[in-house]
């Protein structure tokens, strides 16, 4: 059951893919999208619907077990708003400092407390201390690469803390795991929505910017307007910069747990975006504001949903390990 599980999680954010490619293939053609969805397609699939419906599972098992992996190292990469690592360091500290109130502990004892108590758990929690104008040259550090801005190597404390909070995490979140307990079935049900919602973020910020170079790319047949011209160059400029710089200088360090999958996918899709804002597009569906922020809604909507489910699922592999914790030291009669 469990395969089956996996499976349909995995045609689920396969199909979710399907919205952003079709956009795309609409956008750079729209006459072929036309020909194969009207046309086409009907016409096959009145012959070979078994068929068909084979194919599309086929290609959409494919895709998803691609863009899962990806999809995980996007919401955990550091330039990420909020990723994965940052939300668990602060449920963790947080949920640890709750537990104490309680007589509770998480941490093991040849921890103390001190050792998994970083100052910012976020990579961007710096900016929004000591006011704008700090902020703002924070944010520049933070964004730009050590190339061009000394870089501040003050939070390496911070860093051995945060490793420490998540080897510790991914062992008590193995052990609740293994037990096969209705405390792990829970855990199970949660990851499984976690990984849908990973595959909907993912795609939601695909289709979020390939919408936003469309309402600024020229239509042809019409007059372009230069102030949209300039917003979706200055776009593709201020996203492919920092992600080339960026994702060199992650090359550079080599290591396979921060590959530049962040970088390498907002690139290629800035090439995409900058290439409609130079040639046009046949349409105007996408010039219409209601349409570009019905996908941001959703998209957010996602992230949202993502990060919910991200902290309850924390929150319960913490407080479940400590409650078995005081169970098992407690005397038996």
């Amino acid at each position: 059951m469990d395969v089956f599980k996996l499976a349909f999680e995995t045609i689920v954010v396969g199909l979710l893919a399907f919205v952003w490619l079709g956009v795309a293939s609409y956008l750079f053609s729209p006459d072929f999208m036309a020909d194969l969805l009207c046309r086409r397609l009907p016409a096959y699939a009145k012959d070979n619907q078994t068929l068909l419906s084979a194919g599309v599972l086929t290609v959409a098992y494919c895709l998803g077990s691609a863009i899962l992996p990806i999809a995980t190292q996007l919401l955990n990469d550091e330039h990420w708003p909020l990723p994965e690592n940052a939300i668990r360091c602060q449920v963790f500290t947080q949920q640890q400092i709750l537990l104490e109130n309680v007589a509770f502990t998480a941490v093991p004892k040849h921890l103390s407390p001190a050792d998994l108590k970083p100052v910012h758990c976020s990579y961007w929690a710096p900016v929004v201390e000591d006011g704008v104008a700090h902020g703002i040259w924070t944010f520049v550090r933070l964004w730009a690469p050590s190339p061009l801005v000394k870089q501040d190597h003050s939070a390496t404390g911070d860093e051995a803390k945060k490793d420490r909070i998540l080897t510790l995490f991914q062992l008590q979140e193995s052990q609740l795991l293994n037990q096969g307990t209705d405390k792990a079935e829970l855990l199970r049900q949660l990851h499984e929505r976690i990984v849908v919602l990973r595959g909907a973020v993912f795609s939601g910020f695909l289709l979020s910017l390939i919408s936003l170079f469309a309402f600024f790319a020229p239509v042809f047949g019409h007059p372009a307007h230069r102030v949209r011209t300039v917003c979706g160059t200055l776009l593709a400029i201020g996203f492919a910069v920092p992600a080339l710089l960026n994702g060199y200088q992650d090359l550079l360090r080599g290591n396979i747990f921060d590959m530049p999958v962040l970088e390498g996918l907002v690139f290629a899709v800035v090439l995409f975006g900058a290439i409609l804002v130079v040639r046009g597009v046949k349409t105007q569906l996408f010039l219409k504001k209601r349409y570009l922020l019905a996908v941001f809604f959703l998209a957010l909507l996602a992230y949202g949903g993502w990060m919910s489910s991200e902290i309850l699922y924390d929150q319960q592999v913490i407080s479940s390990l400590a409650t078995l914790k005081a169970d098992s030291a407690s005397p038996r009669h």
